[in-house]
């Protein structure tokens, strides 16, 4: 068997492929010792240029924000199907033609997004790309097929002026084959070894189905997305200019990074540390659908500052679908035990999965209670654009049909209705802070009722979400002794419809009406302190 210095053996890959024999792609993809972690907050150290700085907290912007998803370009489908947010966006890039202006047309629906709540916009991949934006050609280039550097910067002022941040997608796991690195690698052929990017991938001697002189590691056997090393200084160096240019130069505010648990969290720390010296209040989203979060995720730590949070974020639907509350419970759980220091993302739909308005399609009152419990449980909201149209999307018709072109909630039925409801809700969340960054504890639940409190540490009030799942009225009597309110404290709803609770009794229980598929919010108002000697 071929062996590399040192005796190692060297492996031989077909097809570009991992393999189901290949060693781990990053053995260092662990969690880190403590003495790994950068510094704490507040304390300076000094980066590889010499400037001074130190790690920031979570921004504010962002744990007090409401996400939008855009997919800004185009995926393969028929009869009309994807084009992307913008519509007619070609499914491939021919690398040569005229830069387009369609993310200009992002303006016209400025309105729209903001008269929802948003206060923050992520946009999935937007960089020059071969095809769906993750098999990435220039990290320094927007798609000619939505725009370029100058319409990019034109629209992310429009956003700001509004103060809508914004936040990329960085897909640094893996690039497309016609990023110049592995171009010149495959033009390379039999000397590959000579090219000075063959250790930016994960090559070896074998082929591929491209018909190039080596194999190679691909992102779950995509052979069209090849693997980048980021153990690998080069890379690493490149990365980080690429992340530094966007949030300095160009003045974004942010990162969602793809695949985030599938690299080492030293990677993720020293990441983190690029990006700060670009922009101080930056953001870093980890994709990360696998494993234990705390892994990759650590705002004090030096780690991301916040994560994807999939496994609440599928309970939020499936438990109403399958009226099961205890999924949804359990997921709360598991959250508040693992989860605690963190402010993961919450979300109903994304790009890659059925939208929300389908999975419900068979209860649809279940929809407007699915945006009840997204705005109203523990964690950073997301909206994929279009679920508050009530737009459908079914994932065994391809990503196509995930990725329509945007549309006014006046053209789908009940559309208005739904982006009026969640509009209303925003309001309801931001005004108060127990649901914006509250600490969460599960009251009553049985299949198809559940009753929630909201706490925060800066605020004294008490909210108490309350859910009915069902197409019947329900009368739920339920203990309160948890909230430390005391007898008499009034109870008084904010939103849903349903009979007055009244006050806290002096049981330490309330008991709450709720319609069918419905939502209530009450607020239990804390006494203030006195001042001293007041009433002496």
């Amino acid at each position: 068997q071929p062996r590399l210095a040192g005796g190692q053996l060297r492996l031989r890959l077909r097809g570009g492929g991992a393999g189901a024999s290949a060693l781990p792609k990053y053995p260092s993809n662990v969690a880190l010792k403590q003495e790994e972690y950068t510094p704490p907050f507040g304390t300076l150290i000094r980066s590889r240029s010499g400037a001074m700085f130190s790690p920031t907290p979570t921004p504010k912007w962002f744990e007090d924000g409401i996400m939008y998803q855009i997919y800004p370009l185009g995926t393969p489908g028929e009869d009309g199907k994807g084009g992307g947010f913008f519509g007619g966006v070609p499914a491939e890039n021919d690398l040569k033609s005229k830069p387009t202006t369609k993310i200009l047309d992002l303006a016209e629906w400025i309105d729209h997004i903001e008269g929802l709540g948003v206060t923050m916009i992520y946009f999935s991949p937007i960089f020059e790309s071969e095809t769906h934006g993750y098999d990435t050609v220039d990290y320094f280039q927007i798609d000619r097929r939505v725009g370029d550097l100058q319409s990019f910067k034109k629209i992310l002022g429009l956003l700001h002026a509004r103060g809508i941040k914004v936040i990329l997608d960085g897909v640094f796991n893996h690039t497309g084959r016609k990023f110049f690195a592995f171009k010149e690698l495959v033009e390379s052929g039999a000397n590959w070894e000579r090219c000075p990017y063959k250790d930016w991938y994960f090559i070896t001697e074998g082929n591929s189905t491209y018909g190039d002189a080596f194999a190679y590691r691909s992102w779950e056997g995509h052979e069209e997305l090849p693997e980048l090393n980021v153990e690998n200084d080069q890379v690493r160096d490149y990365l980080f200019k690429v992340a530094k240019f966007w949030l300095g130069e160009v003045g974004v505010d942010g990162w969602r990074l793809d695949v985030a648990h599938e690299l080492p969290p030293a990677f993720w720390r020293d990441f983190r540390t690029a990006c700060t010296e670009g922009n101080p209040e930056h953001v870093l989203l980890g994709e990360v659908i696998h494993g234990d979060y705390n892994t990759w995720v650590g705002p004090l730590k030096g780690l991301l500052h916040s994560g994807t949070n999939y496994q609440l974020s599928k309970a939020l639907w499936s438990s109403l679908k399958d009226h099961n509350f205890w999924e949804l419970t359990t997921s709360f759980n598991r959250d508040l035990t693992l989860y605690r220091d963190m402010n993961l993302v919450n979300f109903l739909s994304n790009h890659d999965v059925a939208r929300v308005a389908t999975q419900l399609e068979e209860e649809p009152q279940l929809l407007y209670l699915a945006h009840f419990l997204l705005l109203t449980v523990r964690g950073i909201p997301c909206i994929y654009y279009g679920d508050e149209c009530r737009v459908p999307g079914r994932k065994e018709e391809g990503d196509a049909a995930l990725r329509m072109p945007m549309v006014s909630p006046d053209t789908v039925e009940g559309g208005r209705g739904l982006y009026d409801m969640i509009a209303g809700l925003i309001q309801i969340r931001q005004g108060h802070e127990c649901l914006v960054r509250g600490w969460q504890q599960t009251l009553y639940h049985q299949n198809n009722e559940l009753v929630f409190a909201r706490t925060s540490s800066t605020s004294k009030d008490v909210v108490i979400v309350a859910v009915n799942s069902h197409s019947d009225h329900c009368h739920l009597e339920v203990e309160l002794g948890p909230v430390s309110m005391p007898p008499g404290t009034p109870i008084t709803c904010i939103y849903g419809d349903g009979a007055d609770v009244g006050s806290v009794g002096e049981d330490y229980k309330a008991r709450f009406h709720i319609p069918p598929y419905t939502g209530r919010i009450f607020v239990l108002k804390g006494e203030e302190e006195k001042p001293e000697g007041e009433g002496d």
